[in-house]
Order: structure tokens, then sequence, then C-alpha cells
């Protein structure tokens, strides 16, 4: 993707890291140590839970180049939309479903080693118990906020999977792309009412998305309409030149005049 720095590759998938990235570095170093452990811990669980996306497609023949984190989430840059309802089902759940996993799988042994005092205390980077536990339920935050029925959330990818079956891909992507527009209105005016200026640039980036998608949507329906004669210009013809055919006729009148 252009503007992004690739860091490494995961299973042959590229992990790049987009520029803007830096823009939310300026505002975590002022808070020290622990709050660029918590922003580190946070894009491995992103990556993690793009991954999970990744390598499910693949298991359906869906080409994955690269993951790419930005300041609010990761995308992963899949070759082509999941042809049937069902895939793209399995593909959507596979990343919150990682995340809710990583809670579940270590709630006993995060209990057991800070106790529930610090456990179950309101999130902070104070101390380096609170951070990591900050970033333990960090992974709890990302598969809820991920399963909001809206593109480009997850949770609007298994909103249309579920209605194409019924009503048809296309008037189902249009209903998540409008319920999108309608989370984006929503997370801007608390943005702005609170001064949240991350929580508009989620906003900005929800509608943009959504509005991509619808577009992305609309395009392969229309091609999938179009055929050939329906993009060739009117004068059009078949030409009935052969280039095997004329080398061939060219060798043989080289060879007729080298013998005589």
């Amino acid at each position: 993707m252009r503007g992004s720095i690739r860091l490494f590759s995961v299973f042959g998938i590229a992990i790049n890291i987009h520029i803007t990235f830096l823009l939310l570095l300026v505002l975590i170093l002022p808070g020290g140590v622990k709050s660029l452990a918590l922003l580190v811990g946070v894009f491995f669980f992103v990556t993690m839970h793009e991954l999970c996306h990744s390598l499910v497609a693949r298991r359906f023949g869906i080409e994955v180049r690269e993951i790419t984190l930005f300041p609010i989430g990761g995308v992963a840059s899949m070759s082509r939309i999941p042809e049937r309802p069902m895939q793209e089902l399995c593909i959507s759940l596979a990343g919150p479903l990682s995340n809710i996993a990583v809670v579940a799988l270590l709630f006993y042994p995060m209990r057991q080693l800070f106790g529930d005092q610090v456990l179950f205390h309101t999130l902070s980077t104070r101390t380096w118990p609170l951070t990591i536990v900050y970033i333990y339920w960090i992974n709890l935050a990302l598969a809820a906020f991920n399963m909001i029925p809206a593109f480009p959330m997850d949770g609007g990818r298994i909103l249309r999977a579920t209605l194409a079956t019924q009503i048809g891909w296309l008037r189902a992507t249009r209903i998540a792309v409008n319920l999108g527009h309608i989370f984006a209105i929503i997370f801007a005016y608390f943005g702005l009412v609170r001064g949240n200026f991350m929580l508009v640039i989620i906003a900005v980036f929800i509608y943009m998305a959504a509005s991509s998608e619808e577009a992305q949507a609309q395009l392969k329906e229309t091609l999938k309409k179009m055929k050939i004669h329906d993009i060739l210009p009117a004068d059009f013809s078949v030409s009935d030149y052969n280039p095997i055919k004329e080398k061939k006729k060219s060798i043989s009148s080289d060879i007729k005049k080298g013998s005589s």
C-alpha cells in the first residue's frame, strides 16, 4: 500500500506500518515508556487479528499480499472479495474470535498473577501491572468494536454475509454501508462534543471506508452484467491477421529466394 513502510513478513504476508502511524507516536510518546508499551501491545493484537482473517482467507484460495497497520487499526489487502457468503462469514469471524480466545485463555493466569484488584481495576498505565492488564483487556475492546454491524468493521461483513442469502449481495452491502455512515456520524458527534480528536478521525475513516466498499460493490455488479460487445467500439472487427501464419509465410519466402 502506498505511503507504508514494510516491517517484516509472517507466513509470507508483509506487515506494513502506514506513515500516518507516526502521528500516533507523537501523541503517545509524552506518556512515557508504559504508554509506548501499550501501543506496541495493542498493535501486536491488531496484527494477530488481521493475520487470522488472512489465514482463513487463504483456506478459501484468496491471496493476501500484505497487512497495513494504521493509527486506528489494521487492513488486510485481499486479492478479491469472498464470492460466497459463508466464506465471508468465516473470514470475518476469525479476527474477533481470535481476540476473544486470548481473553478466555489468559483470564485465569492473569487473575492468578495480578489478583482481582488489578485485573478489574480501571484501565490505566500508572503501573506496569495495570499496563499489562490494560493490554489484555484491549482484546475485548477490539472484538466488541469490530463486531459493530456496519462497514468497514467485521460486523458489517458478517451482516452482509447473513443478509446476502436472503436479499442479494448488493442490497446487503448497501444496508451495511448505510449503517457504517450512521455509526460514523454518531462517533463524529461524540468526538466533537467531548473534544476527542481520535474519535473524529475514526469517524472519518469509517465513513470513507464504508463509501469505498459500496463503490467497489457497485462496480463489481456492473461488470458482472457487461459483455464484451458492450465495451468495444461499434466499428470494431476481428482481424484475419495471424502473426504465426505470416511469420511462416515470410520464412518460406526467404527459403525460396535463397534457393533461386
